[in-house]
């Protein structure tokens, strides 16, 4: 059973250094007075979704909260 929680954290910190390396497909800066934040983008390219699909999903979702 060691075993089996041993390889799924393995494959957790696999995943996570993937991610890491990849580059952002956009970044958006907003300024707030003083602050400055700093969002990168990243998309699934495999997905099939539209962005008006995931602005959409997102959007209902926040009505439902």
């Amino acid at each position: 059973m060691n075993d089996r929680k041993t390889e799924a954290q393995t494959e957790e910190i696999q995943t996570e250094e993937q991610t890491a390396a990849r580059k952002p497909d956009g970044v958006l800066t907003k300024k707030f007075g003083a602050k400055t934040f700093i969002a990168e983008i990243f998309f699934n390219h495999s997905s099939r979704d539209t962005f008006q699909d995931k602005l959409l999903k997102a959007i209902s979702s926040e009505k439902t909260e």
